[in-house]
């Protein structure tokens, strides 16, 4: 893991822990495309590990929409619930 992804995946999973911690049921972060991310398909691996941070709090991933943000980038919406 690069640092830059350590640090996203590590942020993400503090603000998880966080939610958990003040009793939280549902968990709504947004994930934006990586700068990195070249192509129109394949493997999104920040998104994969910020995912993984996430769920190893103890949530569930539920539900999950992608949009665009305003300069028409992807943006992922996970739901993630407590396990």
């Amino acid at each position: 893991m690069g640092f830059l992804k350590d640090a996203k995946a590590s942020t993400l999973g503090a603000e998880a822990k966080k939610a958990a911690e003040k009793g939280r049921k549902v968990f709504t972060p947004f994930l934006n495309m990586p700068m990195t991310q070249t192509g129109m398909s394949g493997n999104v691996d920040d998104w994969a590990q910020m995912i993984e941070a996430v769920e190893a709090e103890g949530w569930t991933l539920a539900e999950w929409t992608v949009g665009l943000d305003a300069k028409g980038k992807p943006q992922a919406y996970p739901l993630f619930r407590r396990a």
